[in-house]
């Protein structure tokens, strides 16, 4: 590092003379520690300062000892062994020992001695290029902690607190953290922090309730107590366990105390032990007959119970003592209404709304009880007269929203446009009254809402995705209409629901065309194939579909340039590449006959166009070869003749007479030793002995002295 770590100055120690036998324990330590610090064994004087100040959390001169510890430890880390990472740790623990360790005066006591330590901590931290974002703070903080390292933890959960999200956690760890340090006062100002934080997080609230307990601040603690146990549910049992241990063993030190009964009772109430609940209710209500929170509490339970005469005589003997008690005129009105005495229950929660306007619960209460008794029409009416205050829009939207959560899709949608007509400024509530219509196959309707919905809020893109949804879902409803029509046969009704659909699709097209095949109109299959493959214009199977429909007309030639698209959308669509081939095949076929009939009529120049043509696609063609060869042989062109002649019968050797047309252009062309050789072959061959295979055989006879000669010349 380029700046030296310097050695701080030791802080003033204030050495109280300490007596008894209450501090002899501390007392050893503390020497202990004083010893291990003269010596420089800085490890051992931590561990015993540490332990001085867990017997007494309050000693100055122990805090001391310790922070000089802790620097003089990180001193030696950062300037002989080059230990940044733990001088760091030391630093922190010191500096947690002089900053939030101990109260406000000793602090600013301290002031010029946190600035160096603070500087000594952040010249270590720039050499192991520590990331000082509060999540990574946090997350050092976390391993501090779980390596037992406490002071340095609790630190880095302070520095942590930029962080809003990290806010409660950090402020509960310290508190942890001096709570296992035994300095409960300030573990009490963390947590008491932590709840402003989270105030709903009940285990949090009972461990500064414990705190408060251990410190002996009773009333505090007790607020606390009640708090957890008032948003306590029958749920959470371990906190309920916890709470009934602990009002135990306080009402075994102060059995007569009516609160701590009373507290009991409503614990064990949320048990559900209801008998032993009643026990300690009626011992609250002896020790102190004027409290009518207890009365309550005894009604509630006997609701609970489902005896709600009596806890109805337990809310009225409170409402006879003050008859606008709120509690009191709810539970009764609630009693009445479990009761099915629903005219009772609605004015006594009536009188409660007028005593508690924003009595959310009563809310709650009023809307529940109509929903059970009213049709929809008299709820809306009830609600728009009687609960004018309460956003009686946004209670029908809820009520809207819940039947159409049920499936009840006739009423949401009534309820949807009645909450519309209470509050036409939120777009929510046409995007579900349009879900509703379209779940009730009213796609007409769903798409009228959310365009007047779409011109009230132009800019809410959940109205254009809901539009297209259900635009989609209306297309799909049709294409099952038009399914269901053709799997029944029904294909004029098929097509009329196919051709509905707008803007039309490729599968609307196909459908169509499917359906006027099964009428057997093929043109008009034709046509609708044909606008489906626009729709999707490098379809394979839709190209192929077409040039079977045209193949099936004879249509070969409005077939192939289909077949051959097919095939060019999809190299493996074999389907087309077979097809296509059968077609040329049949088309060369009917070649090669139009071509065999011309040469049978004699007319030699036609013909031999037609077997160029069927040989210019196919060179393997031996019909084809024969016949030009034939021909070739007629006009005396003795060699193309021969050349197609040999081709033909080497691919077709049914062909046998090659061999003596050959012998005769050979014999023509004076080259007898090759027309010896083919005669004698012909002669040779299985062939009927007719007057071809005699003359021959003579011919070949006749060649004989040439077989031998390396030339020949004509007789």
């Amino acid at each position: 590092m380029k700046k030296s770590l310097v050695t701080l100055s030791r802080l003033a120690l204030i050495v109280c003379m300490l007596n008894g036998i209450a501090f002899a324990d501390f007392k050893e330590h503390y020497d202990l520690g004083q010893s291990y610090l003269l010596q420089y064994q800085y490890s051992g004087a931590i561990t015993e300062f540490k332990s001085a100040l867990r017997i007494n959390y309050l000693d100055n001169s122990a805090r001391i000892g310790l922070i000089n510890s802790y620097i003089s430890r990180g001193v030696e880390y950062a300037n002989k062994d080059k230990n940044y990472a733990k001088a760091a740790d030391d630093f922190r623990s010191a500096l947690f020992y002089l900053t939030y360790y101990p109260g406000q005066g000793a602090v600013q006591n301290s002031a010029s001695n946190i600035a160096q330590v603070q500087s000594n901590l952040d010249n270590c931290l720039a050499a192991i290029k520590f990331d000082t974002s509060a999540q990574n703070r946090y997350a050092t903080a976390k391993k501090l902690r779980a390596e037992g390292n406490f002071p340095a933890a609790a630190f880095e959960f302070i520095q942590s607190l930029g962080n809003r999200s990290l806010q409660k956690d950090s402020f509960e760890q310290v508190g942890d953290i001096m709570k296992i340090l035994g300095n409960d006062p300030k573990s009490a100002e963390y947590y008491k922090k932590a709840i402003s934080v989270a105030p709903s997080d009940l285990d949090l609230r009972l461990a500064y309730a414990k705190i408060l307990d251990n410190m002996g601040a009773t009333d505090d603690a007790l607020t606390q107590y009640s708090t957890v146990l008032s948003k306590t549910t029958a749920d959470d049992k371990e906190l309920l366990y916890t709470l009934e241990r602990t009002f135990s063993k306080k009402l075994q030190d102060s059995p007569t105390n009516a609160n701590l009964n009373a507290n009991m009772g409503a614990i064990l109430q949320k048990e559900n032990k209801l008998d032993e609940a009643l026990t300690y209710y009626k011992e609250a209500e002896r020790l102190d007959p004027s409290n009518i929170n207890t009365r309550i509490n005894t009604g509630t339970l006997y609701q609970q119970k489902e005896d709600y005469r009596t806890a109805i005589k337990a809310y009225e003997s409170v409402l006879i003592l003050y008859p606008d008690n709120v509690n009191a005129n709810l539970y009764r009105a609630q009693c009445y209404d479990k009761l099915g005495e629903t005219k009772i229950a609605q004015e006594g929660f009536k009188k409660v709304k007028a005593l508690d306007p924003n009595n959310e619960y009563l809310k709650v209460q009023m809307v529940s009880n109509a929903k059970k008794t009213m049709t929809p029409e008299e709820f809306v009416s009830y609600v728009n007269t009687e609960m004018t205050d309460m956003n009686p829009a946004g209670i029908i939207y809820d009520y809207a929203l819940e039947l159409h959560k049920n499936g009840k899709i006739d009423n949401a949608i009534y309820m949807y446009n009645a909450a519309i007509k209470a509050d036409n400024k939120n777009p929510e509530i046409y995007v579900n009254l349009a879900l509703a219509q379209a779940q009730a196959k009213n796609y007409d309707g769903a798409l009228n809402t959310l365009y007047s919905a779409q011109t009230k809020f132009p800019k809410n893109t959940t109205i254009a995705d809901t539009s297209k949804n259900i635009s989609a879902m209306k297309t799909d409803e049709t294409l099952n209409k038009a399914a269901d029509a053709y799997n029944n046969k029904d294909y004029q009704t098929a097509i009329n629901n196919y051709l509905a659909i707008s803007p039309a699709t490729t599968d609307s097209m196909r459908g169509v065309a499917s359906a006027y095949y099964e009428m057997g109109n093929l043109d008009k299959a034709i046509e609708y194939y044909q606008k489906a493959l626009e729709l999707k214009p490098i379809d394979s199977d839709l190209a192929y579909y077409i040039a079977r429909l045209y193949g099936e007309k004879e249509d070969y030639t409005n077939a192939k340039p289909y077949l051959q698209k097919a095939i060019a959308f999809n190299k493996n669509n074999t389907d087309a590449i077979e097809y296509l081939k059968s077609i040329e095949e049949s088309e060369q076929a009917n070649k090669l006959n139009d071509a065999i009939a011309l040469y049978d009529d004699s007319k030699f120049d036609e013909s031999l166009a037609k077997f160029n043509e069927i040989l210019a696609k196919d060179t393997q063609n031996s019909y084809a070869l024969y016949y030009r060869g034939m021909i070739y042989d007629t006009k005396e062109k003795r060699n193309e003749a021969i050349a197609d002649l040999k081709k033909a019968y080497s691919l077709n050797k049914d062909f046998t007479i090659c061999n003596y047309l050959i012998a005769t252009d050979y014999d023509a062309l004076g080259k007898y030793k090759d027309a010896y050789t083919y005669y004698t072959t012909y002669a040779n061959s299985n062939v009927q002995d007719d007057e071809y295979k005699q003359y021959a055989k003579a011919r070949a006879e006749e060649l004989k002295q040439y077989a031998t000669n390396t030339t020949a010349t004509k007789k």
